[in-house]
């Protein structure tokens, strides 16, 4: 049996409407559009956090982020989760991660100290570019120093450190990158992955991550990109009402304001493309093409202006749980039948492991939570074959602040949101907030802005999403640790 190679392209903070393949006429993506036309497009992928750290711990582990205890930024991932670098490595795969990972915070370390390696042979980390003195920042001193200023970006909020000065990093501020196209951070990952396919040893497959930062803020894209938008024509985001008692504030910018901000966030992911089809070419010169499966797909959305909101969030909003998934399988899986298809089925981010054991011949483990949607593609969805889901599952809890659980069927959305009472001294007697509920009809409403909960006219569907909820809450809950015993 020769295993196939996996090669796992990961955006940050990616829309799922933002490939020109999937229908957005204002965004170029020739290379993502190429992997749709020769691979598959799942139009219904859904992240089960929707923020960085419990999205991508989930999605590497098959677990969801309750059963790993991480259900928010901040909470690192343990050292002995099996994920799925780990368990490839056991069968013989050589496993790198190059770029972000953030398993660990990273407003609080020192990014020279080494870095947990979770199964993987290689890490070349930067969880955040131009901001800390990591692997992103010496490889820009190593190829032409003079350009670090130039590369730079203001420490975040948290940092603990000395601050690094530089542009600022919030959504609603973009500017131009003012180093070279080929400094980037986006560059940095596209070059180093290359460098590590061509390090590899040609008797082991490998399973190799290109982290890509972008198009996370800031929105710093080169300008060859940017003037490759027409700004003009770029819709407004979906702001135009504001669903009816929701727990957040939108922001008010201007139209041209708006567009501007939808432009260089689109020029960021133009800039991806770009360096996607880097790796793509590399992989068909040096024969790797037919023998790798490709994976490409994001952590979490952006809501870029949709509900006058930016960046993420619970409660899972279709801006920021809804991403991209493309995969092109090796060549003797993917006969001309699975090539160039769309498929509408709900799919989750814990799905991805499970997925990808299977195309590797290897079992997923029993604490894997997602399912294998490999006779999806297969095309065998009769008998005893792939079983599509009810529904998408989104969770978020802030410990002892407040907690958001949602689930998205095909025609609805429901999200139940409670605030708790909150641990610090000071706010401790601050009563919790009433229960609030969420409730969308996507089929006349798919940018969410009438919440529909307290209208009678979908009292049953309130009822029938509570029941659903309920269902994969329970079926979420974490099995472990077994009994040992009848008692």
């Amino acid at each position: 049996m020769k295993r196939p190679n996996v090669l796992l392209l990961y955006t940050d903070q990616q829309r799922w409407d933002t490939i020109g393949a999937g229908g957005n006429p204002y965004i170029s993506t020739p290379n993502l559009d190429r992997l749709a036309r020769e691979g598959a497009l799942m139009a219904n992928a859904f992240c089960n956090n929707p923020v960085c750290m419990p999205s991508r711990q989930s999605m590497l582990s098959g677990q969801y982020p309750s059963t790993l205890g991480c259900t928010t930024n901040g909470i690192e991932m343990r050292e002995d989760v099996w994920t799925l670098p780990r368990i490839l490595q056991s069968y013989g795969y050589t496993t790198a991660n190059v770029g972000k990972l953030h398993f660990k915070n990273h407003a609080h370390r020192d990014h020279r100290e080494p870095h947990p390696r979770y199964g993987f042979d290689t890490l070349i980390l930067s969880d955040e570019p131009g901001c800390y003195d990591d692997a992103y920042i010496k490889w820009v001193a190593e190829k032409d120093p003079s350009q670090l200023a130039a590369c730079r970006v203001s420490t975040p909020p948290a940092w603990e450190g000395v601050p690094v000065a530089g542009p600022p990093r919030n959504t609603h501020e973009p500017y131009l990158f003012e180093g070279p196209e080929e400094m980037t951070h986006t560059a940095f990952v596209a070059e180093e992955t290359i460098e590590v396919l061509k390090r590899r040893k040609a008797v082991q497959p490998f399973f190799v991550i290109a982290g890509f930062y972008a198009p996370h803020t800031p929105l710093n894209p080169p300008a060859r990109f940017v003037d490759m938008v027409d700004i003009d024509a770029l819709p407004l985001p979906a702001f135009d009402k504001a669903p009816e008692s929701v727990p957040w504030r939108g922001m008010e910018l201007t139209n041209d304001h708006w567009r501007k901000i939808k432009a260089y966030y689109y020029a960021l992911i133009m800039h991806v493309d770009d360096q996607v089809g880097r790796i793509l070419r590399y992989l068909d010169e040096s024969g790797l093409a037919g023998d790798t499966l490709v994976i490409f797909t994001a952590d979490h959305g952006e809501h870029l202006g949709d509900h006058a909101l930016i960046q993420k969030g619970p409660p899972g909003l279709e801006s920021c749980a809804h991403v991209p998934l493309l995969l092109r399988l090796p060549d003797r899986e993917s006969g001309e039948g699975r090539r160039g298809g769309r498929f509408d089925e709900l799919i989750e981010a814990v799905d991805l492991a499970p997925t990808i054991l299977d195309y590797c011949g290897v079992q997923a483990p029993p604490a894997f939570q997602g399912r294998s949607f490999r006779r999806l593609l297969d095309g065998d969805t009769t008998g005893g074959g792939y079983v599509p889901r009810t529904s998408a599952y989104i969770e978020f809890k802030d410990p002892f602040t407040s907690s958001w659980k949602t689930v998205r069927t095909h025609a609805f959305k429901y999200s139940i949101y409670t605030r708790e009472r909150n641990a610090d001294p000071s706010l401790a007697a601050t009563a919790a907030e009433p229960t609030a509920e969420l409730l969308f009809d996507l089929r006349s409403d798919p940018d969410e802005t009438r919440n529909v909960a307290s209208d009678p006219t979908y009292t049953d569907t309130l009822h029938a999403m509570r029941a659903e909820l309920v269902r994969r809450w329970f079926a979420v809950e974490n099995q472990y640790p077994l009994r040992t015993g009848k008692y």
